[in-house]
């Protein structure tokens, strides 16, 4: 082949009438894969919690490399953990907390919280499921403290995306309230 031969259009093909025979063949794979993904929607649609399975569960700092840094030396993990490993038809909550040493107002003791969301599939979250809080007020120093929603047990929420959403109440500048949204990896259940 020479470059005068690359700077010609090739013959046949396109060039030659054949792209109505090629439309034709692309409206049909179109149309097969929108049947095949209709189809496998309702079988998708149609399963019970109870046949569910889970997946791309885990946590955010294994995602990130590290935990979330809430401020005031308050650093957070957020997980969505399904029971079975990817067997199971839900989830639990866990939240790792670390709080730099130090005291005074710059160093808050925190009582952490978890809550579960599902995604409407627009951009949009809805409140799910409150798994709890931690139990016990967590002060300066306080190294990887880590906590398991309801002894492990997993909560069955139905098909959808989820993800744990980890906040904590605290009094901060004077002004006590719930504070932070740490949000684990998305998870599904199908």
């Amino acid at each position: 082949m020479t470059t005068e031969d690359c700077q010609r259009p090739p013959q046949g093909g396109l060039f030659q009438g054949e792209l109505g025979d090629s439309v034709k063949k692309i409206s049909r794979l179109v149309r097969a894969a929108v049947v095949g993904a209709l189809a496998l929607g309702g079988v998708v649609a149609g399963t019970s919690n109870v046949s569910a399975a889970t997946s791309n569960w885990g946590c955010r700092s294994e995602r990130t490399g590290s935990f979330a840094d809430a401020g005031h030396g308050i650093h957070l993990d957020s997980c969505i953990e399904d029971q079975w490993g990817n067997n199971g038809s839900g989830f639990y909550a866990r939240i790792a907390v670390t709080l730099d040493p130090g005291s005074g107002s710059a160093h808050p003791a925190v009582f952490p919280c978890a809550q579960l969301w599902k995604s409407d599939g627009f951009g949009g979250w809805s409140y799910v499921h409150d798994y709890g809080c931690m139990g016990t007020w967590y002060g300066p120093g306080t190294n990887d403290a880590i906590w398991i929603s309801d002894g492990g047990q997993n909560y069955n929420p139905g098909s959808g995306a989820y993800v744990v959403r980890v906040g904590f109440w605290a009094t901060i500048n004077g002004h006590y309230g719930y504070y932070g949204d740490v949000e684990s990896p998305v998870a599904s259940v199908w």
